[in-house]
């Protein structure tokens, strides 16, 4: 399972094959899922923030995270 190399621990190439494989599956499981409500109720926030001009601008942003 595991080799030595310059005293290094290295996986072999099969079980590097099985972890790459289950982390592709995961991740196109995750890409999968729908985009949770709260998120879309944000991003339609900040989308009405900035159609009407309501935001800050970048100076107020960087000001206010300094305080």
């Amino acid at each position: 399972m595991t080799q030595r190399k310059g005293g290094a621990l290295q996986l072999d190439t099969d079980v590097q094959a099985h972890i790459g494989r289950q982390l592709r599956a995961g991740y196109v499981d995750i890409l999968n899922q729908p985009v949770p409500d709260r998120f879309l109720e944000l991003l339609a926030e900040l989308d009405r923030r900035e159609d009407s001009g309501d935001g800050q601008d970048d100076n107020d942003v960087r000001q206010s995270r300094t305080r």
